[in-house]
């Protein structure tokens, strides 16, 4: 997993926020009011907390969480995507701390603990066969003090696997550099365990278009998979959290650390 997936972010993470299509810094806000709302709830307090984003590519979670008043801390594998949300977040005015981090072993460089550990945008499913998927969350685990929440979102691949739609996450953006469009096209597998996403970026300058092209392997983790993971894993009072119910774009798997 590690190659290919830091490769893939290494590459994707310096188009990120201005190619993807979307307005990313209302985005970044956006969520972390969400968030925010979200973890109040499940925690059950108000005011602060600490929090490690585990996979926080440019920032975009890490950022809008901080922006709520969290302390956060801001971790990943991909040593390009860690170095662009550190300067992303200066431009917010924040003081963030970044690491580049394995969530499979974060204890290996991260050795706080948070009060809430995060992990959004379906880079669970990056955990390709049972292995790396339970020495994620078990990874997590330790980063997190009694009672600490793990919060995970992914794709519903439950629903997805009723269609299996090949085109999707489709975004255009007129900026006054040009038009940005981004879209996926997913190649599932034959067992539909898994399937290829590539990632288009398509860039206008001066009525010129630029094609950009990044591929990844992703696992199809069904919801009871998850959820029967992060059990084994020995979290409690493990939930999905459905978007009607949570607010967040992306369903969220939560639980306790004891």
């Amino acid at each position: 997993m590690t190659d290919s997936v830091t490769d893939f972010y290494d590459r994707l993470s310096p188009e990120y926020r201005d190619n993807m299509g979307w307005d990313w810094e209302s985005v970044a806000r956006s969520e972390g009011v969400t968030l925010h709302r979200f973890l109040e709830g499940e925690l059950g307090r108000t005011g602060p907390c600490k929090l490690l984003d585990c996979t926080c590519g440019i920032g975009t979670q890490a950022i809008g969480l901080a922006l709520q008043g969290h302390e956060v801390h801001a971790s990943d594998l991909s040593p390009v995507s860690v170095e662009r949300a550190r300067r992303e977040a200066a431009g917010f005015g924040l003081s963030m701390k970044c690491s580049v981090a394995d969530f499979r072993d974060l204890g290996a460089t991260i050795h706080e603990t948070f009060d809430a550990v995060v992990s959004c945008d379906n880079a669970i499913a990056h955990c390709l066969d049972d292995g790396d998927l339970g020495a994620a969350l078990a990874s997590i685990r330790t980063r997190l003090v009694p009672g600490g929440l793990l919060l995970v979102s992914l794709r519903d691949y439950d629903a997805l696997l009723a269609d299996k739609r090949r085109f999707n996450n489709e975004h255009v953006h007129d900026t006054p550099d040009g038009r940005r469009i981004a879209f996926q096209v997913w190649d599932w597998a034959d067992d539909e365990r898994s399937y290829r996403n590539h990632q288009f970026l398509i860039g206008e300058t001066d009525g010129a278009y630029e094609i950009k092209h990044f591929e990844t392997e992703l696992r199809v983790l069904r919801r009871h998979e998850i959820l029967a993971a992060a059990a084994d894993a020995g979290y409690s009072q493990v939930r999905w959290h459905p978007p009607e119910t949570s607010g967040y774009y992306q369903p969220i798997v939560t639980g306790r650390n004891g």
